[in-house]
């Protein structure tokens, strides 16, 4: 992370730190509060991974003052000496998750969160070991929902995949698992947080619910051992991909997983499309270092809507629900048009900036309530906005427009 600020490293290793502590607290076979000490870890390292994007999107996550714009909250910390000192107080997740998804409620990943930074409160001060089980698929794909947002924010080099193993199984068959599973969740000391963890998954959609954002799903298939001293003991399978001439491929295995991942229809992205978000931002950022945080994603939702399938590469992993997860690629182009639209400001330019703000809040209130909305009009206020930051004459202007 060379360039990255302290403390951006110092809560990236953190957030690492915690999620692998998580995956340990769980897989220890003697350790009987599994659940417990995976989600509270899990929920420190989320915290901690949100903390470190914000740092680094120049986003200070600190409660402020009521009615302070740049005074921030300060809590009593008492020191072991008796002392007291006040710190800024840090966003908790649940506010890291409203600041990051915004209006986006029904994300998959957003309700998995909820979800366990709601049951950490519930769950902090018991030992209920009997809900590990009922909560594994949750704890799953939180982990690599964590795992997705740090390789996407920080780079493949962050990524845990090769830090982690699968675990070893102590049950033979489905109905060993479901009988453990469900004669511990009739303990009264559960039952308070089952009948939570029912009413949660109930209010969920059912996009949400089948999700493998939200809820990571496993199928274990038992085959006979083979011949075969290369054979591999484990392998995953997607099981949209169980063709008739690979599902004579498990007869090559000793062991097998089956899992029902996200259906990605559009596995190509075309070439031109080679930028992230994050690689995006820092591309712009070193190009126009004066650019703000608001008037920057403003511009890039402006963009989307203008330039889609152009410079804007939206793939959707699940064209048959309207309510898939996507991920937005770039062409670099782009940066030529937050450019144009970002120029040095002057103390004569700086109030056109909130006018092309404005303009571009409406166009995005108008695609979001309707996608065919016509918004030619306040797209032509846009361009005649950005002649003005440009200070171009009527004769450049119809030079720029002919092309």
């Amino acid at each position: 992370m060379k360039g990255e600020p302290v403390i951006v490293k110092q809560l990236l290793q953190k957030a690492k730190d915690s999620a692998l502590l998580a995956v340990e607290f769980y897989n220890k076979p003697a350790v009987s509060f599994k659940s417990e000490g995976f989600i509270t870890m899990m929920c420190i390292a989320w915290t901690s991974l949100f903390h470190a994007y914000f740092f680094k999107n120049k986003i200070k996550p600190f409660d402020k003052e009521n009615g302070k714009r740049y005074r921030y909250k300060k809590i009593p910390i008492e020191l072991p000496n008796g002392k007291t000192i006040k710190d800024n107080k840090w966003w908790e997740l649940s506010k890291c998750i409203k600041q990051y998804y915004g209006s986006d409620t029904n994300n998959p990943v957003r309700k998995n969160l909820e979800f366990f930074s709601i049951i950490r409160n519930m769950i902090v001060h018991r030992n209920i070991p009997e809900l590990d089980s009922n909560l594994y698929a949750e704890c799953q794909a939180n982990i690599l929902n964590f795992n997705d947002f740090l390789k996407e924010h920080f780079g493949e080099k962050h990524s845990l995949d090769y830090m982690l193993s699968y675990t070893i199984q102590m049950f033979k068959s489905n109905k060993n698992f479901v009988y453990a599973t469900n004669s511990e969740l009739k303990k009264k000391n559960a039952l308070e947080i089952v009948e939570f963890i029912r009413s949660f998954r109930s209010s969920l959609s059912t996009d949400v619910f089948k999700s493998q954002e939200y809820s990571y799903k496993a199928v274990f298939i038992q085959v006979k051992n083979h011949e075969s001293k290369d054979a591999l003991p484990l392998k995953f399978i997607n099981e949209n991909d169980l063709t008739d001439e690979q599902k004579e491929q498990l007869k090559d295995m000793i062991g097998v997983v089956l899992t029902k991942e996200k259906t990605i229809y559009k596995n190509e992205i075309p070439d031109n499309f080679t930028l992230t978000y994050a690689q995006l931002k820092e591309k712009v950022k070193e190009r126009l270092p004066h650019i703000r945080h608001v008037y920057f994603e403003k511009i890039k939702k402006y963009l989307w809507i203008k330039y889609d399938n152009q410079l804007v590469y939206k793939r959707i992993y699940n064209p048959k629900s309207s309510k898939s997860q996507y991920t937005y690629y770039y062409d670099e182009k782009i940066i030529d048009e937050f450019a144009k639209m970002c120029p040095p400001i002057t103390p004569a330019t700086e109030p056109i900036v909130p006018q092309i703000e404005s303009l571009v809040d409406k166009i995005l209130a108008a695609k979001k309530e309707n996608h065919a909305s016509d918004t030619s009009t306040w797209e032509k206020e846009i361009d005649s906005l950005v002649y003005k930051l440009y200070d171009l004459t009527d004769e450049e202007i119809a030079i720029v427009e002919s092309r």
